[in-house]
């Protein structure tokens, strides 16, 4: 309870994400959903979510994880672990238990607005949707960092720019909703079950 006093901010922006594409999620389906997201498309954003969606890859989360082992060792440690038990965990959901699951691009065919703003410049991949890998890894890394810094502001602003990297994948059509919302839950279960894990288990302070 404590934890979650202290970090308010950055648990109501998650529960606030996670309610609402649930309920997208069980009201409608997942191709009328993308539709309707995919209605939102606009130039600017299209360029500003293309940025957004790779902060949870390794060109940023790899350095800013060398900052952190450099900056407390204890910190960077908690990190790192949440981040690698994250990927893992997508991996094997992604190719054991749902390797059926297409992305949007394998549903080309039966999306019938031929005004679908498909964005041809990037890859668009067709399997392994389930769930999505880029939102685990932001919601996990961002919301660990938020449990650990002392400016819990920047803590919630961190969590937000996880809600939008979430987001930008669903916008730039790599992923359903489902898949987002999916990923979101496990990157926060991960981030708080490594929490207590190092601290009450080895008892490792932050």
């Amino acid at each position: 309870m404590k934890t979650i006093k202290e970090n308010i901010g950055a648990f109501s922006i998650f529960i606030l994400f996670f309610i609402t594409g649930f309920a997208f999620v069980i009201s409608f389906p997942k191709l009328e959903i993308q539709q309707y997201i995919n209605s939102f498309y606009h130039p600017i954003g299209n360029s500003i979510f293309k940025f957004i969606t790779h902060l949870a890859e390794g060109w940023f989360t790899v350095p800013l994880l060398i900052f952190l082992l450099i900056y407390n060792w204890r910190k960077g440690l908690y990190i790192g672990f949440s981040y690698a038990i994250s990927s893992i965990l997508v991996a094997l959901l992604k190719r054991l238990v749902f390797s059926n699951f297409k992305r949007p691009h394998g549903f080309k065919e039966l999306i019938e607005n031929k005004e679908y703003n498909w964005l041809y410049e990037v890859e668009m991949p067709s399997n392994l949707s389930f769930p999505s890998g880029h939102t685990t890894v932001a919601f996990c890394v961002f919301f660990g960092l938020a449990l650990i810094i002392p400016n819990k502001k920047i803590g919630t602003a961190l969590v937000v720019l996880a809600v939008l990297v979430g987001f930008s994948r669903t916008y730039l059509s790599y992923h359903f909703l489902m898949d987002v919302v999916a990923g979101s839950l496990l990157g926060i279960v991960t981030a708080i079950g490594m929490y207590y894990a190092l601290r009450k288990k080895l008892k490792l302070q932050f």
